[in-house]
């Protein structure tokens, strides 16, 4: 039985590759490494380790001694952080398997503005995107879109966005983040968004998996609206944002390696636009994926150990669309789909219309 190591494991993506793990037909113990005393507690896992912060000069020793002491086989940081920087950089001295991309595809991946460049350097169609540097930066994007979007190049769950037409409204929020330099402004899109999920073997892919967000959980409590908290979401197949999703990595290397995939926002005229490159980690949703019959953190590690892969007919989206899968926090996340929500819509609007 091999043993996974899982870092954040007491947070929802990392709980939720725990979860899919154990679906899995085959069983694994699971270590759980997380650095919040509360967070651990809701960790899955047969073994659980309070552990320093990632930038705590104690962390990298503390991570080799519980490699030494559970003998763990695999390591998987879920979250991007200085855990996902420091593991990647010291991998080849932790004794322990990774599948992770090299070290400069993370830093690219990572890094949302150097993504937007290559991928316009490509003629991919992308929102269009200034790093602001200062004030005038700002003030010259601002008049020429009215109302952008802001966000830090690097970090996730919306982290520091913003949507907003104001400029002195937009420089204090950069003042608030002392991000001058590490903030971009881009011209605003619609809401619609969906996400390219994706495991690669040098080069190779090995499944894919297409989600479009239908709203964002606790969105009305987040000044840009984005709050990384999927609300419910449903599977999909679009042969278009297949091929966008391979073109958009395939800018950036040409032998995608481990988990790399491509969030989308789609234009006024319904193009998807590219807006990042997720690598490295599965998103929080993959247990939606799992309990409907696509286990990404299972075939990441038959992957991993070039082992026998559950076999696919379709490595694009094999999922049947309009799978919906609804959470909310305190509740049981549920698998559904989109014809038995809309019958309740549609018995209400029969009502009303009676």
């Amino acid at each position: 039985m091999k043993k996974i190591i899982v870092t954040n494991a007491g947070r929802s993506a990392g709980i939720n590759f725990c979860r899919s793990l154990r679906l899995a037909p085959e069983k694994f113990e699971i270590i759980a490494l997380e650095n919040n005393k509360y967070s651990i507690m809701n960790a899955v896992a047969d073994k659980k380790y309070l552990c320093p912060q990632a930038d705590s000069k104690d962390y990298l020793e503390f991570l080799k001694f519980v490699i030494k002491d559970t003998n763990a086989d695999f390591l998987y940081p879920s979250k991007t952080n200085e855990e996902l920087w420091l593991i990647a950089k010291h991998r080849n001295e932790l004794n322990i398997k990774t599948y992770l991309p090299d070290d400069d595809l993370i830093e690219i991946y990572e890094n949302k503005f150097k993504t937007f460049e290559l991928l316009k350097s490509k003629g991919i169609k992308v929102p269009n995107t200034k790093l602001i540097k200062n004030e005038n930066d700002l003030y010259d994007f601002i008049s020429k879109y009215n109302k952008i979007w802001l966000r830090a190049i690097k970090g996730c769950g919306g982290k520091g966005s913003i949507s907003t037409d104001s400029f002195s409204f937009a420089k204090e929020w950069i003042n608030k983040f002392n991000g001058w330099g590490n903030f971009t402004a881009a011209e605003v899109l619609t809401d619609k968004t969906a996400s390219w999920t994706a495991i690669w073997k040098d080069g190779e892919l090995i499944v894919s998996q297409i989600r479009e967000r239908l709203y964002w959980e606790f969105g009305y409590l987040s000044p840009s609206g984005v709050t990384g908290i999927t609300g419910a979401q449903i599977t999909k197949k679009d042969s278009l944002i297949d091929e966008l999703a391979i073109k958009s990595i395939k800018a950036i290397t040409n032998k995608p390696h481990g988990i790399v995939s491509v969030d989308f926002c789609y234009d006024k005229d319904g193009v998807p636009n590219p807006t990042e490159i997720q690598a490295s980690r599965f998103f929080t949703s993959t247990y939606f994926m799992a309990k409907s019959g696509l286990n990404f953190p299972y075939i990441m590690l038959k992957t991993a150990f070039n082992e026998s892969i559950p076999k696919f007919e379709d490595k694009y989206s094999p999922l049947q669309e309009n799978l919906m899968w609804i959470k909310y926090v305190d509740c049981e996340p549920l698998l559904t789909t989109t014809k038995e929500v809309n019958l309740y819509e549609l018995n209400l609007l029969n009502w009303i219309n009676k």
